[in-house]
């Protein structure tokens, strides 16, 4: 893959999933620690930079009272419920893991549901620099990177799935996307399968 070809999509690193104090820590508590997510992530960020891969991240984030949400359902009607993700709150910024890249990765603002796609203007940034190839990475696996990488599919892009940076609550529903849902949109890989592939 060519360098000026391809950047990573990033969501979900944020402190309510990441931090001890976040709402929906225990959701993803066991596989930050088993599959290392975060200190992959790390790694993957930091060799990136240096080969000058494109970087962007759209964390969803509501203003207060959820005007964004009309009749939520599911995960989203969760969220609304629990008070998670609310713009000004600690548990919607980003991770201080990730804070040294701040002038590395560009900020998406808008995302609101599952998709980096949706509300946002993440296709318009990746077109207008030539992106043809995203790779994928954050959290749950089964909601926004899942949502992401099928819009990303749907937008005409090869999707890659960084399956050491996601996850979700538990090895066998990761276990479940990366064998049976995202050999259908893309590739599945490892950052360093993906950095090593990548010229």
């Amino acid at each position: 893959m060519k360098v000026n070809e391809v950047a990573l999509v990033l969501t979900g690193y944020q402190n309510e999933f990441c931090s001890p104090d976040g709402k929906l820590h225990g959701l993803i508590k066991d596989m930050l620690v088993s599959n290392k997510i975060i200190a992959n992530t790390v790694d993957l960020l930091g060799r990136a930079q240096k080969k000058g891969i494109k970087s962007y991240i759209a964390s969803i984030v509501f203003t207060p009272g959820y005007p964004e949400l009309h009749n939520p359902v599911g995960i989203l009607k969760t969220i609304k419920e629990i008070g998670a993700f609310m713009k000004g709150n600690m548990g919607a910024e980003v991770i201080d893991d990730l804070k040294p890249f701040k002038g590395y990765i560009k900020e998406v603002e808008g995302k609101t549901g599952l998709s980096c796609f949706g509300h946002t203007n993440l296709d318009g940034f990746l077109k207008e620099n030539g992106v043809t190839t995203i790779a994928i990475a954050g959290l749950l696996t089964n909601v926004c990177v899942e949502s992401t990488a099928r819009a990303g599919y749907d937008a005409g892009y090869e999707v890659l799935v960084l399956k050491d940076c996601t996850g979700c609550r538990s090895q066998s529903w990761q276990e479940y996307a990366e064998q049976n849902i995202f050999p259908m949109l893309g590739k599945v890989m490892d950052h360093n399968e993906f950095l090593n592939s990548v010229q």
